[in-house]
């Protein structure tokens, strides 16, 4: 403190009893919950196109083929996935992707992977 006319104070602040259990089973929690680490979406992402619009997508290519607008053997589709269908629903999942990506980092980091399994406990062989 600067040497001021007034002096110092001191105050104390005490936790009362029955907030204390809570507070500490609080803090527990938030430990563990820290542990979880990202928790990633592996369901469908994008839907796939319905059949009608498949069939416009090549009826476009097909009209442009006709005016030698598109070269022949081109389809409107070609090199695209094949849609998983979950629950009836066809469509593409970012989840396949995700665990490259993940895989990848791991082979090209791995001190970092290591790292980051450690802390989070999330040790999921990819390094």
């Amino acid at each position: 403190m600067s040497g001021g006319k007034g002096g110092s104070t001191k105050s104390a602040q005490e936790i009362p009893d029955w907030m204390k259990e809570p507070a500490v089973r609080n803090i527990a929690r938030a430990e563990q919950a820290q542990q979880i680490g990202y928790q990633p979406y592996y369901g469908l992402d994008v839907a796939a196109l319905n059949p009608t619009q498949m069939v416009a997508g090549q009826a476009n290519i097909d009209a442009a083929r006709a005016f030698g607008m598109a070269p022949q053997g081109l389809t409107a589709y070609q090199g695209m996935a094949q849609p998983e269908t979950v629950g009836g629903v066809r469509g593409y999942s970012s989840a396949p992707m995700y665990e490259q990506a993940v895989a990848a980092g791991g082979m090209a980091d791995p001190t970092q992977q290591q790292i980051y399994n450690t802390l989070f406990g999330t040790d999921k062989g990819y390094s």
